[in-house]
């Protein structure tokens, strides 16, 4: 077969399998039918596998100083309570965008997940403390509701430390309450 040829079918495999038009085990026998087994990347392919690493690794650098921001903007600032919910609101989607873009990789997928969740439960304490100041009832109430949002997180996607902090959490916030 001419090597032109051949070189824009392997692409257009390629292309098929990043946009997940066919089963991932079909491109992959097709790249080793058109390939002849030869699984060497082109060098441009080497490049941006590069920079997705990079990208990846800058992400996932960002998403870990999201929490230490978070408290920087509660605790440390003298930001009005709207805009600290806006930044709560822009911290909290780079988060759920990660989890999107990493929900196939299990082992990235854990940090903006893990993130995301304690600038949720952040906020929901900030907002309950604003709108209720200084009513324990409250403030409880939404610890609990963060901790059940953390057990049906563990539950439902298997998430063993997700489960064990919801119960932990419930278990510490009826300990409070019954002293």
């Amino acid at each position: 077969m001419d090597e032109r040829r051949r070189e824009i079918i392997v692409r257009e495999i390629e292309y098929w399998k990043r946009s997940r038009l066919l089963p991932e085990k079909y491109c992959n026998y097709l790249l080793a039918l058109y390939t002849e087994g030869d699984d060497k990347k082109r060098p441009h392919d080497r490049v941006s596998g590069r920079r997705r690493t990079v990208f990846t690794i800058l992400l996932a650098g960002i998403i870990c100083l999201l929490l230490p921001a978070s408290a920087l903007v509660i605790y440390f600032t003298e930001l009005s309570f709207v805009l600290q919910m806006l930044l709560f609101a822009l911290f909290f989607l780079i988060c759920l965008i990660a989890i999107w873009r990493w929900k196939e990789r299990r082992n990235m997928f854990h940090i903006p997940l893990i993130s995301g969740a304690w600038i949720f439960l952040l906020s929901t304490m900030e907002v309950s403390e604003y709108y209720f100041p200084k009513q324990k009832a409250i403030t409880a109430l939404t610890v609990f509701a963060n901790c059940l949002l953390w057990i049906f997180m563990g539950k439902r996607f298997h998430l063993l430390y997700f489960l064990l902090s919801g119960i932990i959490g419930t278990g510490i916030l009826i300990v409070f309450l019954l002293r």
